[in-house]
C-alpha cells in the first residue's frame, strides 16, 4: 500500500506543468522569399525537327520538364498543355515548380537545371515507344534564364 501512495504522489508531482490554450507561442512561419511571382521564370521557344512534322499524334500532349540532373529525378518545373502549333513560345514560373516541394522550392534560387520538352501520345509522363522528345540547347539552366531553345528531335 505505501508503495501505491507513494507511486500516485510521484505521477502527481511529475504533472505539475498544466497546458492552457494560447500559452505557448504559434510556430514560427517558414522562410518565404522575398522575390517577385515571376521572378525566376524561364522562356524560350520549342521546335519541332522537320522529320516529325508528319508524326505529331492526335490527342497528344507536350510536357516541359525541368530535372535537378541531365539523367533524371524529380522534375523542379513541370507543365502540360495539348500538343501546340510550332514553334512554339513558351514560359514556366514559380506556378510550373513541381507539387512534391511545395512551398520548398524557389525558382529564381535554382542554379542548374536541365530542361526537356516531350510530345507524349498518351498524356502519362513516362516515355514510351512513339513519343517525341528535345533537349534545350542550353543546358543546364538556371532560375530566370532566357531566350531558351528546344529542338524536337528523337523518337522513343
Amino acid at each position: 500500500m505505501m508503495i501505491r501512495v507513494l507511486m500516485l504522489t510521484v505521477l502527481l508531482a511529475a504533472c505539475g506543468q498544466h497546458y492552457e490554450e494560447g500559452s505557448h507561442p504559434p510556430p514560427k512561419p517558414l522562410p518565404r522569399s522575398t522575390m517577385p511571382a515571376g521572378a525566376g521564370a524561364i522562356s524560350g521557344t520549342i521546335r519541332l525537327s522537320p522529320d516529325f512534322a508528319s508524326r505529331l499524334p492526335r490527342g497528344a500532349y507536350l510536357y516541359m520538364i525541368a530535372r535537378e540532373r541531365a539523367d533524371g529525378g524529380p522534375p523542379y518545373l513541370l507543365k502540360k498543355i495539348p500538343v501546340p502549333r510550332f514553334p512554339y513560345q513558351f514560359t514556366m514560373d514559380q506556378s510550373n515548380v513541381g507539387q512534391m516541394f511545395g512551398d520548398g522550392i524557389v525558382l529564381a534560387e535554382i542554379p542548374e537545371m536541365y530542361l526537356i520538352a516531350r510530345i507524349d501520345q498518351d498524356g502519362m509522363a513516362m516515355p514510351q515507344s512513339g513519343d517525341l522528345e528535345g533537349t534545350c540547347l542550353q543546358n543546364p539552366i538556371a532560375g530566370g534564364a532566357q531566350n531558351l531553345e528546344i529542338v524536337i528531335d528523337r523518337a522513343y
